[in-house]
């Protein structure tokens, strides 16, 4: 790497590193739309990871949309596309790539992992790499965005998603030839605790355990095959265990819980979907008994990010061809009252993570949304 561009590079890492924790909701992240419908992206690791990046000028750009009334919540733009996780390779790019909002400058820092998470304050970013085969296998770790230096964590490495304070990292455990269950890796120390939980048997769609809100218990999708291919397997409830993986209490479902950002800002509500290429409609429960409280219609195909608001979701939309064209922030009664187009490569991204857009420079201010 040549002085200046090496110098380029500190520079934004140490912008990305310094910018100030940002508020309201975390990094809301996308996990699938890939069971059945859509394949699963592969990439092929590089022979060596080495931190050789550069800005692309990449964003979302405001289409249409309008602010709620007073009281709404949705008065001026308030989020923004913090990372692109997950882009599929081609043939100008064949190496797995993430993209990471420099939000001094507004653009996109290329890295070069199959993954790549902020942590709900941006100090930290847990990256992925590896194709999971002998010579390559997967590794997860944990990005330093001031200085380019990566921690990586020896003792798991699934996706991982970070506590809701952003000191832990919750790992879902399917072993083939071990205990099946989650294990819980401190960001600091990269200390695990591993909780045994045999889930295997009811949890035929594959979804990981994800966080409760308090960080002191996590969830996860019971469901059971159907015996069809072409159906998607039953939903019957949500499990949760405490951090030891013991069973706290159950709630009755119909519908999958793919994320902790499914859960509302307040706790009290989960916003529960899935077929997101079927158009189903999100159901909002009541967190604590899974009484169906709204069902939310959503036009064409669908996939939950998060809450914008309590009265809020953001959604994924799925053009005709499975690209992730749009972030669209609707409303409890499926209006949408904005649209966000996602830009260039990145609109593929297998992961599309959402934050707050309050720190943002004067440069970076046309990423708002």
């Amino acid at each position: 790497m040549n002085t200046e561009l090496d110098q380029a590079l500190r520079d934004a890492f140490e912008r990305i590193g310094s910018a100030p924790p940002p508020t309201g909701v975390g990094p809301a992240v996308v996990r699938r739309v890939r069971r059945q419908h859509r394949l699963r992206v592969t990439f092929t690791a590089a022979a060596a990871v080495v931190l050789t990046a550069a800005t692309v000028p990449v964003g979302v750009q405001l289409t249409q949309g309008r602010s709620a009334q007073p009281g709404g919540g949705l008065a001026g733009h308030r989020w923004v596309v913090t990372a692109y996780s997950g882009l599929q390779a081609t043939d100008a790019s064949p190496k797995p790539r993430s993209l990471l909002l420099d939000k001094a400058t507004g653009a996109y820092v290329s890295l070069p992992y199959l993954s790549a998470l902020p942590s709900p304050d941006g100090t930290r970013v847990l990256v992925r790499t590896g194709d999971d085969t002998p010579s390559s296998p997967l590794r997860s770790g944990i990005l330093d965005p001031g200085t380019g230096n990566v921690r990586w964590i020896s003792t798991y490495t699934g996706q991982g998603t970070w506590s809701p304070d952003g000191t832990e990292i919750l790992f879902t455990v399917r072993a083939r030839l071990s205990d099946t269950g989650f294990a819980i890796v401190d960001a600091a120390t990269l200390k695990a605790s591993f909780a045994k939980v045999d889930f295997t048997e009811d949890n035929s769609t594959g979804l990981d355990f994800v966080w409760a809100p308090s960080g002191q218990e996590v969830a996860i999708t019971v469901s059971h095959s159907g015996g069809q291919e072409s159906q998607i397997d039953p939903v019957t409830g949500v499990r949760f265990y405490n951090r030891g993986g013991m069973l706290t209490h159950s709630v009755p479902a119909t519908a999958e819980l793919q994320s902790e950002y499914a859960f509302s800002p307040r706790g009290t509500q989960i916003a529960l979907h899935d077929d997101p290429v079927g158009g189903a409609p999100a159901r909002i429960v009541d967190a604590n008994t899974g009484t169906v409280q709204k069902t939310v219609r959503l036009s064409g195909r669908n996939d939950i990010v998060g809450w914008a608001d309590d009265n809020h979701l953001i959604v994924r939309h799925w053009a005709d061809d499975l690209s992730g064209s749009q972030l669209r922030i609707v409303n409890l009664a499926g209006h949408v009252d904005t649209s966000v187009n996602l830009r260039v490569d990145a609109s593929i991204a297998d992961q599309v993570v959402v934050g707050s857009a309050e720190d943002l420079s004067p440069n970076a201010a046309g990423l708002a949304f």
